[in-house]
């Protein structure tokens, strides 16, 4: 028994360099994302969304690279090529507020980046207030692009918008 106890771990610690490069020599596409994060979990999608810093908010080899938006959108629903924007649709909860669609880089170039609420102004700001603590209004953090702004999106009234903004645009 204890020679056995011996012998998977040790099968286990030669298989390794083995499924590396078995990873490394996939297609692009079957690869797994640089980024970590649990595909399934919504966390994943939003995590550092608060610090302007979402993980894998952008596109590579026209895939998104955070693991969430590669499992449950793959692809964008809607491009902005002059402003190197990438929509991408989904139904998602967000502390309150409910997401149906993320904005990211069609690249790794800075470009406006966020999520389009389906809720006017006034409730989204309520309902962030009581999880959050804050109203996510323009402010010194924001000016540079640190934390995201709430606003409304564009001429709708129906809808809002929370939003990082590079410090040059």
């Amino acid at each position: 028994m204890l020679v056995l106890g011996v012998m998977l771990p040790l099968a286990a610690f030669a298989q390794a360099p083995v499924d590396a490069q078995r990873a490394v020599d996939a297609p692009p596409e079957t690869r797994a994302s640089s980024h970590a994060g649990d595909p399934d979990s919504i966390g994943t999608l939003f995590d550092g969304l608060l610090d302007c810093a979402p993980q894998g908010w952008y596109l590579d080899a026209g895939r998104p690279v955070n693991p969430y938006l590669a499992k449950h959108a793959s692809e964008p629903c809607e491009r902005d090529a002059a402003f190197g924007i990438a929509y991408f649709c989904l139904n998602a909860d967000f502390h309150g507020v409910p997401v149906y669609r993320v904005v990211a880089h069609l690249g790794t170039a800075p470009t406006p980046i966020g999520v389009l609420i389906d809720l006017p102004l006034d409730e989204a700001r309520s309902r962030l207030r009581r999880s959050l603590g804050t109203e996510l209004r323009d402010g010194t953090g924001s000016r540079p692009g640190r934390t995201p702004v709430l606003g409304p999106q564009g001429d709708d009234t129906r809808k809002s918008q929370l939003i990082c903004t590079p410090d040059w645009a």
